[in-house]
C-alpha cells in the first residue's frame, strides 16, 4: 500500500480587484472580514503595508483636493515606497505643476470630453470607408 501525502489546503487568494478595493476604500467602510484579510496581508508583506499606506494617503489627498501636499507625497513614495509606486511618483513629478493644479483647482474639462468622445467614435466607425466630408456631415447631423 502506497503512502499518500496530503498537501495543506491553500487559502483562497483574493483577486486583484478585491485586494485593490480593500486598499482604496477607507478603513471604516471595510467589512470586518475584509479588514482582517487586509491586516493579514499587511503583516505578512511589509511592501504591501507601505503600498497601502501610500495609496491611501494619495487617495485622501485627491478626494480632499489637497494638491499642495503632492510634493511631499512624491518624495516619500520615491524614498520609502515599493518600486512601482516610485515609478508612478516619478511620472507625477515630470508634470508636477499640471497635476497639482488638477487636484487643487475646481476647473474641469468634463464638458468637452463628451463631444470629443462622440467625434472619435464616429471617426473610428468611418475609418477607411469615407472621406472627411462624410465625417463632417455625420458630425453636423447628429444631435
Amino acid at each position: 500500500m502506497k503512502k499518500r501525502t496530503v498537501s495543506p489546503a491553500r487559502a483562497a487568494t483574493p483577486n486583484t480587484h478585491t485586494s485593490t478595493s480593500w486598499i482604496m476604500n477607507p478603513q471604516e467602510k471595510l467589512r470586518p472580514a475584509d479588514a482582517t484579510h487586509l491586516e493579514v496581508a499587511r503583516n505578512a508583506w511589509p511592501e504591501i503595508a507601505a503600498a497601502c499606506d501610500l495609496a491611501r494617503k494619495f487617495t485622501d489627498m485627491i478626494r480632499r483636493r489637497q494638491g499642495h501636499l503632492l510634493q511631499g507625497w512624491i518624495q516619500k513614495a520615491e524614498l520609502s515606497g515599493p518600486e512601482a509606486i516610485g515609478i508612478f511618483a516619478d511620472c507625477l513629478r515630470q508634470d508636477l505643476a499640471a497635476v497639482t493644479a488638477a487636484h487643487t483647482l475646481s476647473y474641469s474639462s468634463g464638458a468637452v470630453e463628451g463631444p470629443v468622445n462622440r467625434i472619435k467614435t464616429i471617426k473610428r466607425q468611418l475609418y477607411g470607408r469615407a472621406s472627411f466630408i462624410l465625417l463632417r456631415a455625420r458630425h453636423l447631423l447628429q444631435p
